[in-house]
């Protein structure tokens, strides 16, 4: 579904830490959007542009009442 995106407060990044030797999961930024109709979601992309990933994955991680 489609929607229209009147407000977005974002991102806040979580990312693997940077000490840690070996394969870390992919970075996520966080993002709050509320559409034209207002409807609230709390969203992520998956993997950073260009540097983890050449097409970044978009997921809905809640909604809000």
């Amino acid at each position: 579904m489609t929607h229209g995106i009147a407000k977005a407060q974002g991102p806040e990044r979580i990312a693997g830490e940077w000490w840690h030797e070996g394969a870390s999961p992919p970075t996520r930024d966080y993002y709050l959007v509320r559409d034209e109709a207002g409807h609230r979601f709390w969203l992520y992309r998956e993997g950073l542009y260009a540097r983890e990933t050449a097409s970044p994955r978009w997921f809905v991680h809640g909604l809000f009442a």
